[in-house]
Protein backbone atom coordinates (compact mmCIF):
# COMPACT_ATOMS: atom_id res chain seq x y z
CA UNK A 1 0.00 0.00 0.00
CA UNK A 2 2.91 2.50 0.60
CA UNK A 3 4.62 2.22 -2.58
CA UNK A 4 0.79 2.55 -4.40
CA UNK A 5 0.50 6.48 -2.16
CA UNK A 6 4.24 7.13 -3.11
CA UNK A 7 3.34 7.32 -6.58
CA UNK A 8 -0.02 9.03 -6.29
CA UNK A 9 2.19 11.83 -4.32
CA UNK A 10 4.64 11.36 -7.42
CA UNK A 11 2.00 11.77 -10.21
CA UNK A 12 0.93 15.18 -8.04
CA UNK A 13 3.95 16.99 -7.85
CA UNK A 14 4.62 16.12 -11.36
CA UNK A 15 1.33 18.30 -12.45
CA UNK A 16 2.14 21.35 -9.60
CA UNK A 17 5.53 21.10 -11.45
CA UNK A 18 3.84 21.24 -15.32
CA UNK A 19 1.80 24.05 -13.93
CA UNK A 20 4.47 25.94 -12.23
CA UNK A 21 6.36 25.77 -15.21
CA UNK A 22 3.34 27.11 -17.76
CA UNK A 23 2.41 30.21 -15.54
CA UNK A 24 6.25 30.99 -15.40
CA UNK A 25 6.27 30.86 -18.81
CA UNK A 26 3.08 32.86 -19.64
CA UNK A 27 4.48 35.73 -17.41
CA UNK A 28 7.51 36.33 -19.18
CA UNK A 29 5.77 36.04 -22.58
CA UNK A 30 3.23 38.50 -21.44
CA UNK A 31 5.72 40.91 -19.02
CA UNK A 32 5.72 44.42 -19.74
CA UNK A 33 8.63 46.42 -18.14
CA UNK A 34 6.90 50.51 -17.18
CA UNK A 35 9.33 53.05 -18.76
CA UNK A 36 9.30 56.35 -17.87
CA UNK A 37 7.39 58.45 -20.73
CA UNK A 38 10.15 60.52 -22.30
CA UNK A 39 8.66 63.63 -23.99
CA UNK A 40 9.39 64.58 -27.52
CA UNK A 41 10.56 68.43 -27.14
CA UNK A 42 8.06 70.96 -29.03
CA UNK A 43 10.16 73.09 -31.37
CA UNK A 44 8.52 77.08 -31.14
CA UNK A 45 7.69 77.92 -35.18
CA UNK A 46 5.86 81.17 -33.87
CA UNK A 47 7.98 83.41 -35.39
CA UNK A 48 5.73 86.98 -35.49
CA UNK A 49 2.07 86.95 -36.92
CA UNK A 50 -0.88 85.42 -39.38
CA UNK A 51 -2.40 87.26 -41.30
CA UNK A 52 -5.81 87.28 -43.42
CA UNK A 53 -6.58 87.53 -47.02
CA UNK A 54 -8.08 90.67 -46.32
CA UNK A 55 -4.64 92.06 -44.87
CA UNK A 56 -2.38 90.97 -47.67
CA UNK A 57 -4.47 91.84 -50.78
CA UNK A 58 -4.95 95.69 -51.03
CA UNK A 59 -4.67 98.76 -53.53
CA UNK A 60 -1.77 100.83 -53.35
CA UNK A 61 -4.09 104.12 -54.90
CA UNK A 62 -7.46 105.64 -54.96
CA UNK A 63 -8.24 107.90 -57.50
CA UNK A 64 -12.07 109.75 -57.36
CA UNK A 65 -13.17 111.08 -60.67
CA UNK A 66 -15.80 114.08 -59.77
CA UNK A 67 -16.95 116.89 -62.38
CA UNK A 68 -13.73 118.20 -64.06
CA UNK A 69 -11.16 117.07 -60.72
CA UNK A 70 -9.65 114.37 -59.52
CA UNK A 71 -8.43 113.36 -56.63
CA UNK A 72 -6.39 110.66 -54.80
CA UNK A 73 -4.62 109.25 -52.18
CA UNK A 74 -1.79 106.86 -51.49
CA UNK A 75 -2.57 106.24 -47.49
CA UNK A 76 -3.70 103.79 -45.83
CA UNK A 77 -6.34 105.38 -43.82
CA UNK A 78 -8.25 106.76 -47.06
CA UNK A 79 -8.19 103.72 -48.65
CA UNK A 80 -9.06 101.39 -45.94
CA UNK A 81 -12.75 103.82 -45.59
CA UNK A 82 -13.36 102.67 -48.67
CA UNK A 83 -12.78 99.20 -48.16
CA UNK A 84 -14.26 99.18 -45.29
CA UNK A 85 -17.86 99.85 -47.20
CA UNK A 86 -17.16 97.51 -49.78
CA UNK A 87 -17.27 95.02 -47.18
CA UNK A 88 -20.74 95.38 -45.96
CA UNK A 89 -21.75 94.95 -49.40
CA UNK A 90 -23.24 92.14 -51.30
CA UNK A 91 -21.53 92.13 -54.87
CA UNK A 92 -24.54 90.23 -57.28
CA UNK A 93 -23.45 88.11 -60.56
CA UNK A 94 -20.38 89.11 -62.33
CA UNK A 95 -20.50 89.03 -65.99
CA UNK A 96 -18.10 89.88 -68.81
CA UNK A 97 -18.64 93.22 -70.65
CA UNK A 98 -15.98 93.55 -72.75
CA UNK A 99 -13.03 90.77 -74.01
CA UNK A 100 -10.92 92.99 -75.84
CA UNK A 101 -11.31 96.87 -74.28
CA UNK A 102 -8.72 99.56 -75.73
CA UNK A 103 -6.94 100.97 -73.71
CA UNK A 104 -8.57 104.35 -74.15
CA UNK A 105 -11.85 103.07 -73.31
CA UNK A 106 -9.76 101.53 -69.85
CA UNK A 107 -9.10 105.34 -69.48
CA UNK A 108 -12.41 106.16 -70.06
CA UNK A 109 -13.94 103.85 -67.42
CA UNK A 110 -11.57 105.33 -64.69
CA UNK A 111 -12.09 109.00 -65.82
CA UNK A 112 -15.64 109.31 -66.24
CA UNK A 113 -17.44 111.63 -63.52
CA UNK A 114 -18.99 109.51 -60.38
CA UNK A 115 -16.35 107.09 -60.40
CA UNK A 116 -14.05 105.59 -57.81
CA UNK A 117 -11.22 103.53 -58.63
CA UNK A 118 -8.94 100.96 -56.69
CA UNK A 119 -5.36 100.68 -58.23
CA UNK A 120 -4.00 97.44 -57.27
CA UNK A 121 -0.54 96.18 -57.35
CA UNK A 122 -0.79 93.02 -59.44
CA UNK A 123 -3.71 90.73 -60.96
CA UNK A 124 -6.43 89.20 -58.07
CA UNK A 125 -8.08 86.39 -59.23
CA UNK A 126 -12.85 86.80 -58.41
CA UNK A 127 -12.16 83.48 -56.28
CA UNK A 128 -9.42 85.19 -54.31
CA UNK A 129 -11.37 88.27 -53.63
CA UNK A 130 -14.30 86.65 -52.74
CA UNK A 131 -12.64 85.88 -49.51
CA UNK A 132 -12.18 89.75 -48.66
CA UNK A 133 -15.77 90.34 -49.85
CA UNK A 134 -19.38 88.96 -50.04
CA UNK A 135 -20.90 87.42 -53.33
CA UNK A 136 -24.00 86.21 -53.75
CA UNK A 137 -22.95 83.95 -56.66
CA UNK A 138 -20.37 81.82 -55.79
CA UNK A 139 -19.92 80.51 -59.47
CA UNK A 140 -17.50 83.13 -59.76
CA UNK A 141 -15.94 83.32 -63.40
CA UNK A 142 -11.86 82.33 -63.94
CA UNK A 143 -10.83 85.78 -64.44
CA UNK A 144 -8.85 88.71 -62.34
CA UNK A 145 -8.67 92.11 -61.77
CA UNK A 146 -6.39 95.00 -61.36
CA UNK A 147 -8.33 98.36 -61.50
CA UNK A 148 -12.13 98.01 -59.86
CA UNK A 149 -14.41 100.96 -60.55
CA UNK A 150 -16.88 102.19 -58.41
CA UNK A 151 -19.98 103.77 -60.25
CA UNK A 152 -22.47 106.05 -58.25
CA UNK A 153 -25.13 107.78 -59.19
CA UNK A 154 -27.61 110.75 -57.64
CA UNK A 155 -30.52 107.98 -57.12
CA UNK A 156 -31.43 106.64 -53.46
CA UNK A 157 -31.32 103.26 -54.25
CA UNK A 158 -29.04 100.66 -52.50
CA UNK A 159 -27.32 100.07 -55.37
CA UNK A 160 -24.01 100.44 -56.95
CA UNK A 161 -22.08 99.39 -60.50
CA UNK A 162 -19.01 97.75 -60.19
CA UNK A 163 -16.15 97.11 -63.12
CA UNK A 164 -13.69 94.42 -62.65
CA UNK A 165 -10.77 95.88 -65.02
CA UNK A 166 -7.52 94.05 -66.06
CA UNK A 167 -5.72 95.97 -67.64
CA UNK A 168 -3.21 93.47 -68.78
CA UNK A 169 -5.58 91.26 -70.60
CA UNK A 170 -7.69 93.90 -71.48
CA UNK A 171 -10.72 92.67 -69.84
CA UNK A 172 -13.68 94.05 -68.47
CA UNK A 173 -16.72 92.44 -66.44
CA UNK A 174 -19.25 93.97 -64.23
CA UNK A 175 -21.40 93.53 -61.71
CA UNK A 176 -23.80 95.40 -58.67
CA UNK A 177 -23.33 95.56 -55.08
CA UNK A 178 -26.42 95.62 -53.11
CA UNK A 179 -26.87 96.34 -49.15
CA UNK A 180 -25.06 99.52 -50.16
CA UNK A 181 -25.48 102.20 -47.11
CA UNK A 182 -25.72 105.10 -50.00
CA UNK A 183 -26.33 107.73 -47.46
CA UNK A 184 -23.27 106.63 -45.56
CA UNK A 185 -20.78 105.79 -48.31
CA UNK A 186 -21.91 109.77 -50.04
CA UNK A 187 -21.30 111.34 -46.53
CA UNK A 188 -18.09 109.51 -45.15
CA UNK A 189 -16.02 108.95 -48.64
CA UNK A 190 -17.82 110.81 -51.22
CA UNK A 191 -17.87 114.37 -49.72
CA UNK A 192 -14.19 114.15 -47.80
CA UNK A 193 -12.51 113.12 -51.74
CA UNK A 194 -12.12 116.96 -52.54
CA UNK A 195 -10.03 117.36 -49.56
CA UNK A 196 -7.41 114.77 -50.74
CA UNK A 197 -4.67 115.62 -53.34
CA UNK A 198 -5.23 117.27 -56.72
CA UNK A 199 -4.52 114.69 -59.56
CA UNK A 200 -3.49 115.25 -63.27
CA UNK A 201 -4.17 112.65 -65.84
CA UNK A 202 -1.25 112.24 -68.34
CA UNK A 203 -2.44 110.83 -71.21
CA UNK A 204 -1.15 108.74 -74.00
CA UNK A 205 -1.84 107.92 -77.46
CA UNK A 206 -2.25 104.26 -77.65
CA UNK A 207 -1.45 103.68 -74.37
CA UNK A 208 -2.95 103.94 -70.32
CA UNK A 209 -3.22 107.00 -68.83
CA UNK A 210 -0.76 108.00 -65.84
CA UNK A 211 -1.90 109.56 -62.89
CA UNK A 212 -0.16 111.87 -60.62
CA UNK A 213 -0.24 114.37 -58.02
CA UNK A 214 -0.19 118.24 -58.91
CA UNK A 215 1.21 119.25 -55.53
CA UNK A 216 4.33 118.78 -54.24
CA UNK A 217 4.18 116.22 -50.89
CA UNK A 218 4.97 116.59 -47.66
CA UNK A 219 6.28 113.15 -46.21
CA UNK A 220 8.05 112.02 -43.00
CA UNK A 221 11.84 110.33 -43.25
CA UNK A 222 12.64 107.71 -40.60
CA UNK A 223 15.34 106.12 -38.74
CA UNK A 224 15.31 103.22 -36.78
CA UNK A 225 17.36 100.39 -35.17
CA UNK A 226 17.63 97.11 -36.90
CA UNK A 227 16.01 94.24 -35.39
CA UNK A 228 17.04 90.93 -37.04
CA UNK A 229 15.43 87.54 -36.53
CA UNK A 230 17.44 84.80 -35.68
CA UNK A 231 17.68 82.41 -38.59
CA UNK A 232 17.65 79.57 -36.23
CA UNK A 233 13.52 80.23 -35.85
CA UNK A 234 13.20 79.98 -39.66
CA UNK A 235 15.40 76.56 -39.52
CA UNK A 236 12.97 75.37 -37.04
CA UNK A 237 10.15 76.58 -38.63
CA UNK A 238 11.30 75.00 -42.37
CA UNK A 239 13.24 71.74 -41.51
CA UNK A 240 10.94 68.38 -40.60
CA UNK A 241 13.55 67.44 -38.70
CA UNK A 242 15.46 71.25 -37.06
CA UNK A 243 17.44 68.81 -34.48
CA UNK A 244 19.55 67.26 -37.61
CA UNK A 245 20.11 69.80 -39.80
CA UNK A 246 23.96 70.75 -40.21
CA UNK A 247 25.15 74.23 -40.32
CA UNK A 248 27.66 75.65 -42.03
CA UNK A 249 29.69 79.17 -41.76
CA UNK A 250 29.85 80.97 -44.42
CA UNK A 251 32.30 82.87 -42.71
CA UNK A 252 31.27 86.84 -42.73
CA UNK A 253 28.97 86.60 -45.75
CA UNK A 254 26.38 84.40 -44.70
CA UNK A 255 25.73 80.79 -42.87
CA UNK A 256 24.02 77.26 -44.66
CA UNK A 257 21.64 74.93 -43.29
CA UNK A 258 21.13 71.99 -44.60
CA UNK A 259 19.91 68.26 -44.11
CA UNK A 260 19.26 65.39 -46.23
CA UNK A 261 16.55 67.00 -48.46
CA UNK A 262 16.39 70.78 -48.31
CA UNK A 263 18.98 73.81 -48.03
CA UNK A 264 18.78 77.14 -46.48
CA UNK A 265 21.11 80.08 -47.52
CA UNK A 266 21.30 83.35 -45.46
CA UNK A 267 22.82 85.94 -47.21
CA UNK A 268 24.46 88.34 -44.59
CA UNK A 269 24.87 91.28 -46.53
CA UNK A 270 20.79 91.59 -47.86
CA UNK A 271 19.48 90.72 -44.79
CA UNK A 272 18.19 87.87 -46.88
CA UNK A 273 17.54 84.17 -46.51
CA UNK A 274 16.59 81.31 -49.22
CA UNK A 275 14.89 78.07 -48.67
CA UNK A 276 15.19 75.33 -51.32
CA UNK A 277 13.35 71.84 -51.05
CA UNK A 278 14.47 70.51 -54.27
CA UNK A 279 12.36 67.36 -54.21
CA UNK A 280 9.16 69.01 -54.60
CA UNK A 281 9.92 71.14 -57.52
CA UNK A 282 7.22 70.77 -60.44
CA UNK A 283 6.71 72.39 -63.72
CA UNK A 284 3.20 72.16 -63.98
CA UNK A 285 1.45 75.32 -64.01
CA UNK A 286 -1.01 76.76 -61.13
CA UNK A 287 -4.34 78.07 -60.86
CA UNK A 288 -3.96 81.65 -59.30
CA UNK A 289 -6.43 81.62 -56.58
CA UNK A 290 -5.06 78.18 -54.89
CA UNK A 291 -1.75 79.39 -55.97
CA UNK A 292 -2.18 82.69 -53.32
CA UNK A 293 -4.07 81.13 -50.93
CA UNK A 294 -1.03 78.51 -50.87
CA UNK A 295 1.20 80.64 -50.18
CA UNK A 296 -0.76 82.58 -47.32
CA UNK A 297 -1.67 79.60 -45.75
CA UNK A 298 2.42 78.28 -45.68
CA UNK A 299 3.58 81.85 -44.10
CA UNK A 300 0.51 81.48 -41.31
CA UNK A 301 1.87 78.36 -40.49
CA UNK A 302 4.76 79.81 -38.80
CA UNK A 303 3.61 83.22 -38.32
CA UNK A 304 6.21 84.25 -41.07
CA UNK A 305 4.21 87.77 -41.14
CA UNK A 306 6.91 90.04 -39.60
CA UNK A 307 5.91 93.56 -41.47
CA UNK A 308 3.47 94.99 -43.73
CA UNK A 309 3.65 92.59 -46.67
CA UNK A 310 1.32 93.05 -49.76
CA UNK A 311 0.56 90.91 -52.29
CA UNK A 312 2.66 91.89 -54.90
CA UNK A 313 3.35 89.93 -58.27
CA UNK A 314 2.06 86.04 -59.69
CA UNK A 315 2.95 84.13 -62.50
CA UNK A 316 0.79 80.87 -62.16
CA UNK A 317 3.14 79.01 -65.23
CA UNK A 318 6.31 78.88 -62.65
CA UNK A 319 3.90 79.28 -59.38
CA UNK A 320 5.67 82.34 -57.97
CA UNK A 321 3.57 84.77 -55.84
CA UNK A 322 5.66 87.57 -54.25
CA UNK A 323 4.40 89.86 -51.37
CA UNK A 324 6.75 93.45 -51.19
CA UNK A 325 7.46 95.65 -47.91
CA UNK A 326 5.17 98.01 -47.02
CA UNK A 327 5.74 100.85 -44.80
CA UNK A 328 3.02 103.43 -43.61
CA UNK A 329 1.05 102.66 -46.51
CA UNK A 330 3.88 102.81 -49.04
CA UNK A 331 6.05 100.14 -50.58
CA UNK A 332 9.94 99.65 -49.61
CA UNK A 333 12.81 99.14 -51.87
CA UNK A 334 16.03 99.28 -51.49
CA UNK A 335 19.33 98.42 -53.33
CA UNK A 336 21.52 97.07 -50.99
CA UNK A 337 18.54 95.30 -48.93
CA UNK A 338 16.26 92.64 -49.52
CA UNK A 339 12.42 94.16 -49.36
CA UNK A 340 10.21 90.95 -50.74
CA UNK A 341 8.81 87.65 -49.81
CA UNK A 342 8.72 85.07 -52.57
CA UNK A 343 8.20 81.33 -52.87
CA UNK A 344 7.80 79.18 -56.03
CA UNK A 345 5.52 76.27 -55.83
CA UNK A 346 5.91 72.62 -56.54
CA UNK A 347 4.47 69.43 -55.88
CA UNK A 348 1.63 70.30 -53.03
CA UNK A 349 4.12 72.35 -51.16
CA UNK A 350 6.96 75.09 -51.48
CA UNK A 351 9.87 74.80 -53.52
CA UNK A 352 11.65 77.64 -52.79
CA UNK A 353 10.98 80.59 -50.39
CA UNK A 354 13.06 83.94 -50.36
CA UNK A 355 12.41 86.37 -47.93
CA UNK A 356 13.89 89.08 -45.20
CA UNK A 357 15.23 88.06 -41.90
CA UNK A 358 14.62 91.61 -40.46
CA UNK A 359 11.79 93.04 -38.86
CA UNK A 360 10.86 97.03 -38.96
CA UNK A 361 7.66 96.27 -37.38
CA UNK A 362 9.18 95.64 -33.71
CA UNK A 363 12.49 98.47 -34.25
CA UNK A 364 12.71 101.38 -32.36
CA UNK A 365 12.34 104.63 -34.14
CA UNK A 366 15.46 106.80 -33.10
CA UNK A 367 14.52 109.90 -35.66
CA UNK A 368 11.73 111.40 -37.53
CA UNK A 369 12.07 114.50 -40.22
CA UNK A 370 9.84 115.84 -42.41
CA UNK A 371 10.65 115.91 -46.26
CA UNK A 372 8.94 117.99 -49.23
CA UNK A 373 8.95 115.93 -52.57
CA UNK A 374 8.08 118.04 -55.68
CA UNK A 375 4.70 117.11 -57.24
CA UNK A 376 4.38 113.88 -59.60
CA UNK A 377 3.65 116.23 -62.34
CA UNK A 378 6.93 117.90 -62.30
CA UNK A 379 8.54 114.61 -61.31
CA UNK A 380 7.10 113.26 -64.89
CA UNK A 381 7.91 116.32 -66.46
CA UNK A 382 11.63 115.51 -65.60
CA UNK A 383 11.87 112.11 -66.56
CA UNK A 384 9.84 112.16 -69.40
CA UNK A 385 13.29 113.54 -71.06
CA UNK A 386 14.46 109.54 -70.56
CA UNK A 387 15.08 107.02 -73.93
CA UNK A 388 12.37 104.68 -72.45
CA UNK A 389 9.98 107.52 -71.28
CA UNK A 390 6.88 105.85 -73.65
CA UNK A 391 7.64 102.59 -71.60
CA UNK A 392 6.85 104.02 -67.75
CA UNK A 393 3.99 102.27 -66.33
CA UNK A 394 3.90 104.14 -63.32
CA UNK A 395 4.45 106.83 -61.07
CA UNK A 396 4.64 106.42 -57.56
CA UNK A 397 6.13 107.69 -53.90
CA UNK A 398 7.92 104.64 -52.30
CA UNK A 399 10.10 104.27 -49.34
CA UNK A 400 13.92 103.82 -49.95
CA UNK A 401 15.55 101.99 -47.66
CA UNK A 402 19.38 102.40 -46.80
CA UNK A 403 21.62 100.67 -43.58
CA UNK A 404 24.31 102.23 -41.73
CA UNK A 405 25.42 98.33 -40.72
CA UNK A 406 28.38 100.33 -38.12
CA UNK A 407 25.24 101.55 -36.10
CA UNK A 408 22.88 98.83 -36.84
CA UNK A 409 20.68 101.22 -38.46
CA UNK A 410 18.09 101.47 -41.32
CA UNK A 411 16.87 104.52 -43.22
CA UNK A 412 13.63 105.35 -44.38
CA UNK A 413 13.20 108.39 -47.08
CA UNK A 414 10.37 109.39 -49.38
CA UNK A 415 11.37 108.83 -53.29
CA UNK A 416 9.56 109.43 -56.33
CA UNK A 417 10.20 105.87 -58.34
CA UNK A 418 8.72 105.00 -61.74
CA UNK A 419 7.99 101.38 -63.23
CA UNK A 420 8.96 100.20 -66.51
CA UNK A 421 8.93 96.16 -67.35
CA UNK A 422 8.35 95.32 -64.31
CA UNK A 423 10.92 97.05 -62.13
CA UNK A 424 10.67 100.07 -60.68
CA UNK A 425 13.48 102.76 -60.67
CA UNK A 426 14.36 105.63 -57.62
CA UNK A 427 14.38 108.89 -59.43
CA UNK A 428 17.48 110.62 -57.98
CA UNK A 429 17.05 113.30 -55.50
CA UNK A 430 19.67 115.65 -57.54
CA UNK A 431 17.07 115.12 -60.51
CA UNK A 432 14.52 115.79 -58.20
CA UNK A 433 16.74 119.10 -56.64
CA UNK A 434 17.36 120.71 -60.52
CA UNK A 435 20.87 118.84 -60.60
CA UNK A 436 22.14 116.68 -63.33
CA UNK A 437 18.97 114.05 -64.91
CA UNK A 438 20.44 110.84 -62.80
CA UNK A 439 18.38 107.72 -61.76
CA UNK A 440 19.08 105.07 -59.67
Amino acid sequence: MGLKYIEQVKSVILLLLILLSLTLTFTIWTYSPSYDTIETPIVNISIAEKKKMEDVVKPYRILYSQEETLNGSITSPNIEKVLSSLKKWEIQTVELLNNKASFQQINDYIKTPNRITLFYPAEVPLKTFSTILSFADPNLPDASFNRLVIEWNGKEDDEMKLYFINTLKQKVYTSRADKVDKKGFTDIIIKQASNLPEYNEIERPGKLSLYVTNNPEDMMSYTYILEEIAPEKFKNALFSSPGLVRSNSGGSSGQQYTDDSALMNVDFLYKRLSYVNPAAESENPAKPDELIQNSLNFINEHDGWTDDYRYNRINPLNQQVSYQLYFSGLQVLSSDTWTEITQYWGLNRVYRYIRPYYMLNGSSSIKTSHVQLPSGQSTYDLISKIPDASLIEDIIICYYLSRDDHQDLVKLDPSWYYLINGTWTRVSPEILGGGKLGLE
